[in-house]
């Protein structure tokens, strides 16, 4: 029953947004390097293997770097005069 109304409404009160070509039709070339990349990014959750390799690199990068951004930065803003006597 919901197929023979669907049927009769137009396609533009279903559809609410017209269907358009991106960049299609307007002699934009498509460059290699960012569509390969994009192509990439899309498939990085299947080509990543967590594994016994990867622990090291991940704590470095999510608690390692940080905190030595963390404490560089604290001791640098220590060192300066104009935050002397304020609390960090």
């Amino acid at each position: 029953m919901l197929s023979r109304i669907a049927a009769r409404v137009p396609s533009r009160v279903i559809g609410g947004v017209q269907k358009r070509n991106m960049a299609g039709k307007m002699g934009v070339k498509k460059n290699f390097h960012v569509e390969e990349w994009n192509g990439k990014r899309e498939i990085t959750e299947k080509t990543f293997e967590f594994g016994p390799d990867n622990v090291p690199w991940l704590i470095g990068t999510c608690a390692a770097f940080p905190l030595f951004v963390y404490y560089w930065t604290k001791s640098e803003m220590e060192e300066r005069k104009e935050f002397k006597g304020r609390l960090l």
